[in-house]
């Protein structure tokens, strides 16, 4: 399904990226009730979820509160033995289709689910990504990554970072 072949037409698309160490439900609950209620929830007729398919953290979690709702989704599975660095293929291919979607006139809005990057020997640990009050550290790199390419295509794009990285 892509919008150029689909028969009817969603009216709001949200584009997932986050982290697969991604936890926290009840910021990603906050984060798709603030979507609705900036959209007025009455002019929501057909939402769709756009997801990079991880079966743990961040796009998990979306996928199973969206189906839950009774909402659609479609993945975008990254084919980890066709491509060298398929993530970001995978996240820039779901970039060009959300902007298709917002061609055809959807209300269409990412968002990033930040976790800290978890890998113990990174070479980018010098490189601050997090907010001026927080911990050291930096965002998990896949967020990251979809999170710019939405942005240089004109998304909107809303971040959000678990209670326990804003807490700190």
């Amino acid at each position: 399904m892509i919008p150029g072949k689909i028969s009817d037409r969603f009216s709001h698309v949200v584009l997932v990226t986050g982290a697969r160490t991604w936890t926290d439900e009840p910021t990603m609950r906050s984060v798709f009730r603030g979507a609705w209620r900036t959209w007025s929830a009455e002019n929501v007729v057909r939402p769709l979820l756009l997801s990079g398919n991880c079966d743990k953290g961040a796009d998990a979690m979306a996928e199973r509160l969206w189906r839950d709702a009774g909402f659609e989704v479609l993945t975008f599975p990254a084919d980890w033995s066709a491509h060298d660095r398929p993530g970001l293929r995978r996240n820039q291919r779901m970039v060009d289709v959300a902007g298709d979607f917002l061609d055809t006139g959807a209300s269409v809005l990412c968002t990033a689910f930040l976790d800290l990057c978890r890998k113990p020997a990174c070479p980018r640990r010098s490189q601050e990504q997090l907010l001026p009050a927080g911990p050291p550290g930096h965002f998990s790199h896949g967020t990251v990554h979809c999170r710019s390419r939405a942005l240089a295509a004109g998304l909107q794009v809303l971040d959000a970072v678990p209670s326990s990285v804003s807490a700190r």
